[in-house]
């Protein structure tokens, strides 16, 4: 047991340094529900964002700017002015663009921006779970622990 926990340990301080680039705002309100809210710390452009492998397109706010604004409008007590979430890609005078709102106001402004520009978008958003009530968890621990005693007979 002692050396799964090291091994769990170890993957664990692993992945946190590969993604030391990004930063996760833990218990961003949005609606009322509490999002886990993952952004990048470098000043990074969407391009290469994109291209360093986050898909965007599997973001909640993704391809609706109602629910971008409304992420944009979230609460959180350390977040980021000028936090982006992009919804949308486009194309101005030929070049690529990303369509994003903005956490700078309360007011979620929209704007386009070359995909070469930097800045700090969004690039994960989990649904936090309701915890567990404890009275839902005691019949789960009793049921182990009639299951443990089982097997050494």
């Amino acid at each position: 047991m002692r050396s799964f926990i090291t091994f769990v340990s170890f993957i664990f301080t692993l992945i946190c340094t590969v993604n030391a680039q990004t930063t996760t705002l833990a218990g961003y309100v949005q609606n009322g529900q509490a999002w886990d809210i993952t952004y990048n710390t470098n000043v990074d452009s969407f391009a290469d964002l994109e291209s360093g492998g986050v898909n965007f397109s599997l973001l909640s706010f993704w391809g609706v700017e109602e629910t971008a604004k409304t992420f944009a409008n979230g609460t959180h007590a350390s977040k980021p002015a000028g936090l982006r979430f992009a919804f949308t890609e486009s194309s101005f005078s030929g070049s690529p663009t990303v369509l994003y709102h903005d956490s700078t106001t309360n007011l979620g402004n929209a704007g386009q921006e070359f995909q070469t520009a930097e800045s700090y978008y969004a690039v994960s958003a989990v649904r936090v779970p309701a915890p567990l009530p404890i009275l839902g968890i005691l019949p789960v621990v009793g049921f182990l622990k009639r299951m443990r005693k089982r097997q050494r007979a």
